[in-house]
């Protein structure tokens, strides 16, 4: 039964614990803090119920903003992948995962987090997928469900992940790092933090570019304490994605200049409601990686194509974004910053790849 139309869930994940984090390991996690999951359950043969507990002061929350980000939910969904493939599914400690898309379309605004923090539920289909042939050491996997937050049903999700045996993953790294180029020197100045919506100077990842307003280039602090909670051989998910979601605060914010508004009319559509990425290769670091962006009015005329279909985001305030190395895309993304369901958003469908 797909996730658009199972039956609401009723118990569940609302009997599990809240009340304490799960072992940073059980997340991929270094640092305590960072941990968002409280505990896990199997409802079924592939359905299963996540609990989380945010912390109003996490970094992903953007506490300035009227509600949490759903960059938020979008970390707890890929944590939610990593403790159920090892949970209940027998992946193997130790092996890289790696993700291949990752959507999130609310139907209203997240709840702020209180002083106590936000419960969050995640009623999940997980599964393993057959690979068109046998491939050993890889494992693929998709999750897609409904998110939950202050005892309702707030929107869905879906990610698409691999998990791989380490000496496929140096493969395929080898492979990827042999293609990267020469260091340039990069744009002097990153963007002020309000500016692009971000807490304070070390949160900014972007610097803009002095010859196009609709490019900025990656430039993360990677000694950041939750985007590099831990070291990585290339430039983490969730930092193109947090990259992505200041580009699409940027574009809104020139639209609203442009259509003669003042930055702060535009808070709300600022926030996200949906987005949309598929990576498609690894970011290498020292290289620059420009993040563009460009208004996307048009709806799609059916799933998306890439590793997470189903999802076909396109309408009024979505902006398109592709983040590109060398000449080559490295992820693409489509965040929609206007309240509203996107149209032809279709859970349920196979992945790609």
């Amino acid at each position: 039964m797909s996730a658009q139309h199972r039956p609401p869930l009723r118990a569940g994940w609302r009997g599990l614990r809240f009340d304490r984090h799960l072992p940073r390991e059980a997340v991929h996690k270094a640092a305590d803090a960072e941990v968002l999951l409280t505990d896990s359950a199997r409802l079924g043969e592939e359905r299963f119920a996540v609990a989380a507990l945010w912390d109003r002061d996490h970094h992903l929350g953007h506490r300035d903003a009227p509600a949490a980000d759903p960059l938020l939910l979008a970390e707890t969904v890929r944590q939610s992948a990593i403790h159920l493939a090892h949970r209940f599914h027998g992946s193997t400690y130790g092996h890289p995962f790696v993700l291949n898309g990752l959507a999130v379309e609310l139907d209203r605004p997240l709840p702020p987090a209180g002083p106590d923090g936000l419960d969050v539920g995640l009623d999940l289909d997980c599964r393993a997928l057959a690979a068109r042939r046998p491939s050993p050491g890889r494992e693929r996997f998709l999750l897609e469900g409904v998110a939950w937050a202050g005892q309702r049903p707030v929107g869905r999700v879906r990610l698409g992940w691999e998990v791989l045996a380490p000496e496929r993953y140096a493969v395929l790294r080898r492979r990827s790092a042999a293609g990267a180029g020469d260091p340039e020197p990069q744009p002097p100045a990153l963007l002020p933090p309000d500016t692009a919506r971000a807490g304070q100077a070390r949160d900014v990842l972007l610097a803009a570019d002095p010859e196009r307003a609709d490019r900025w280039w990656l430039r993360p602090f990677e000694h950041h304490p939750v985007l590099y909670d831990h070291a990585v051989d290339h430039v983490p998910g969730m930092v193109l994605l947090e990259a992505f979601r200041q580009a699409a605060a940027l574009t809104a914010l020139t639209a609203l200049a442009g259509g003669g508004r003042a930055a702060g009319d535009g808070a709300a559509d600022r926030q996200p409601r949906t987005l949309h990425v598929d990576f498609l290769a690894f970011g290498e670091p020292g290289s620059p990686i420009a993040v563009l962006a460009e208004p996307d009015p048009v709806p799609a005329p059916g799933p998306a194509p890439g590793p997470v279909p189903g999802f076909a985001p396109g309408a009024e305030g979505t902006v398109r974004l592709r983040a590109v190395q060398d000449g080559r895309p490295i992820a693409e993304a489509r965040l929609r910053c206007a309240a509203g369901p996107v149209p032809g958003f279709a859970p349920g469908a196979e992945a790609g790849r």
